[in-house]
Parts: structure tokens; sequence; C-alpha cells
């Protein structure tokens, strides 16, 4: 009995050790840095053929410029913003080329100057999951190490498709014809983050929202955020939304109206070249 106890103390201790050095490893792995010419080097097959600006150290230009913007503008200068870790940077790399490769070249040579990142965003209490600049023509993304490279696209196509929408002429009502009757958006009934805080917004999907013509509740929250919310489904999951699609009548509504717009970016954007079925 004592020779079973103490092998079994050993084996405790040894798996208690590896998964110290486990962590460890992850610690150092995940604070790695790299050389700004390393990682100039890594983004530069993207910076060279898109002509954008790739910024993850936190200086003036970071910041929106503007006080008391009419429109969303990126974070203000009061804001309290960490760095992205070099880590979670370079894995951009990747995230962006998969990204980019879903629009014309000359979509995001036009709408797109900068891709600003960082591992956390708060202003006055808000934390950013992304966000957007439309006059300097910047994209925000935020990673603290909890995204998946799925997540981090989503997140491109969520925040890139308010740039596109800021600067073309887009049919409100033929999209709103398509909610239920007498629906209202959450940021129109509630007159206070501190009201909304009470409410759970998420990006999970189920089958009553989809009914309704959202693809989750953050959909639910306003105009914008409804619209992000197919750029990003469409974008990052065709396969998936071609099944909600053709389920849900709704979905299928605001999906043409969304098409619509996207044409008139350039005609590339059909409904096969998009989700891979033929034009109805």
């Amino acid at each position: 009995m004592p020779k079973k106890i103490k092998t079994l103390d050993i084996i405790l201790i040894a798996v208690i050790l590896a998964g110290t050095a486990f962590g460890l490893y992850l610690h150092f792995d995940m604070n790695k840095t790299y050389s700004d010419e390393h990682i100039a080097a890594m983004f530069d097959p993207i910076t060279s053929r898109y002509g954008i600006r790739i910024v993850y150290k936190v200086g003036d230009d970071f910041f929106s410029p503007l006080e008391n913007p009419p429109i969303p503008a990126g974070p203000g200068r009061n804001s309290e913003v960490e760095p992205i870790k070099h880590r979670l940077l370079i894995r951009y790399v990747d995230i962006l080329h998969k990204a980019f490769e879903k629009y014309p070249d000359d979509i995001i040579n036009k709408y797109l100057k900068a891709i600003h990142f960082a591992g956390e965003i708060n202003e006055g209490g808000l934390k950013y999951g992304g966000t957007y600049d439309p006059f300097r023509k910047i994209v925000y993304l935020i990673n603290n190490g909890r995204q998946t490279d799925d997540l981090a696209e989503r997140t491109f196509h969520h925040e890139f498709s308010s740039l596109l929408l800021k600067t073309n002429s887009f049919n409100m009502k033929s999209w709103t014809d398509n909610n239920p009757k007498n629906f209202r958006y959450l940021y129109d009934l509630y007159n206070s983050w501190e009201e909304l805080d009470k409410i759970e917004i998420s990006l999970e999907e189920n089958e009553e929202i989809y009914k309704k013509g959202f693809m989750d509740s953050y959909g639910q929250t306003n105009f914008e955020n409804d619209f992000n919310e197919y750029s990003a489904m469409i974008f990052t999951y065709p396969e998936k939304f071609k099944k909600i699609m053709n389920k849900y009548s709704r979905v299928r509504g605001k999906f043409k109206v969304w098409l619509a717009f996207y044409q008139k970016i350039d005609p590339i954007f059909t409904e096969e070249y998009l989700i891979g079925v033929k034009q109805r």
C-alpha cells in the first residue's frame, strides 16, 4: 500500500510540474516580442498589395483627432489602451489575408487606409470589441488572446462594412420592412448604457432570433449592427448563412437588400460568388 501511495505522489508531482512548466511556456510565449522590422516584413505582402498601414503602437495618431464627432470615429484621446501582444498581432497576417481575399483589391484600396490593433480599448468604461474611423478609413481590431481566428476575421468584416455603409447610399426602409411588425432596435428603446447593461446582448445565435430576421441579439441593438452582423456572417460563414437564409424568409429578405448594396459597390458580389448558389 505505501508503495502505491508513493507512486501516486510521484505521478501527481510530475503532473503539477508539467502543468507549471506549460503555464510558464504559455506566459513567455504570449509575451514574446518581435522587432519592428520583423513585424513589417511579415505584414509586407498585405501592406504592399493593398497600400494600408498596420499600426500597433499607441501614439497620438492612434486616437481620433475629433472631439464630439457626429458619428463614431474611433476611440477618443481619453481612452485607455493596452497594446496588443506581438504573438497575437502576427496571427493577423493569415487572418487578414483570408479576409481580404473575399474583396476585389480595389475595394480594400479605396475604403481602407489602416488597421489599428490593440489588446484592449476602454473609453469611459466602454470596452470595444472593435470599432472604426470613417473619416480616416481605419478599422480597429482588439484582441486580448480570447478571440479565435474566425472571430477575429468576423470582427474585421463587421467593422469594414461600416466603412462601406458610411460612404455609400443604402435603402434603410427596404431593410427595416423585413423586421417584425412594431419592432424597435434596443438602442431606441433604452436611454442609457446602464439600462442596456441589464439586457443580455451577445453574438450567440438561435432559431427565434433567425425567425425575426437577425443574426444574433447584438444585431438587434441598432440598424448598423444589424447590417454589420449580416456582413460578418456572410463573409465568414457563407455555408452556415446559406442554410439560415433558405429556412427563414426575413433573413432572405434582408439578404436581398444587403446584396443590392454590395453590388452597387462592385458587381462581383453576386449570390453565387458569396455563398455558392445561383441568383433567384
